[in-house]
């Protein structure tokens, strides 16, 4: 009878290291840079569109005219704007030398709270690339208008930033007391936050959002406005930093 091959240490490593490397080179493979495809946006000349995906829409597909549907009165004032006004309420937080960014986000959106959790880090950074300007775009329903209404209201107070965390930090219902208590933990007045949650000011500032989203053709969240360029979807730091590259010097006004 014939004895078996034997297997050595040194050949099961070899074949270990084969197996990692191609591993290793599919992983590569799948997560390689990938150039971006842009197209043209209806009616904005010189503005462009991109999309990744990962993207929170309304139930009824992805087109505007699905993600503004059933919302009620909150889509009075959503009619397209010309392209100087989409600029000024687009990017209300210019800054020289950055590109200017607009994040339109949804806080019952799972893809948001990882790309709002890395743009928040940036925009802390005094030697980041971007200026940053926040838009809600509650298109989830009336919990998302709620939490929308707030994030706006705890802004008035010069407190977004540390209210827009904590929300995007935790599961949660926006119910009044749990807003209150969100409030008060941030140091707002907790009158002022409730009379500004369920005021004209908070109203118009959605609207005005709703507005470049529809003008722009956004269908879902997260979605970006980097200088003229859209993107819908997530979006990796690689392509972010190319972008930010590309429109470093663009100007906030059109």
């Amino acid at each position: 009878m014939s004895e078996k091959p034997k297997t050595s240490r040194r050949d099961l490593l070899l074949a270990l290291g084969i197996l990692g490397a191609t591993g290793l080179g599919w992983q590569a493979w799948i997560h390689r840079p990938r150039k971006m495809a842009f197209e043209p946006i209806a009616n904005l000349p010189g503005w462009r569109q991109t999309a990744f995906e990962g993207v929170s829409a309304p139930r009824g597909g992805l087109s505007t005219t699905a993600a503004f549907a059933g919302i009620g009165d909150q889509t009075q004032s959503t009619s397209a704007m010309s392209p100087d006004r989409l600029c000024r309420a687009l990017f209300t937080n210019a800054a020289e030398g950055k590109a200017p960014v607009a994040a339109f986000s949804d806080f019952f959106c799972p893809y948001c709270r990882t790309l709002t959790e890395r743009l928040a880090e940036r925009a802390k950074d005094p030697a980041s690339k971007l200026a940053l300007t926040w838009h809600e775009l509650p298109l989830l329903g009336p919990s998302s208008v709620i939490a929308a209404r707030a994030a706006i209201a705890a802004d008035m107070q010069n407190a977004y930033p540390a209210f827009q965390a904590r929300m995007m930090g935790s599961a949660f219902r926006p119910t009044p007391g749990f807003l209150v208590d969100t409030a008060v933990a941030e140091g707002l007045d907790p009158a002022k936050f409730v009379n500004d949650l369920e005021g004209q000011v908070v109203a118009s500032r959605l609207a005005r959002s709703r507005a470049a989203a529809r003008t722009l053709g956004i269908y879902g969240t997260p979605a970006l406005v980097i200088g003229r360029t859209l993107v819908i979807g997530e979006i990796n730091d690689n392509d972010l930093d190319e972008l930010l590259r590309l429109e470093a010097n663009t100007a906030a006004t059109c």
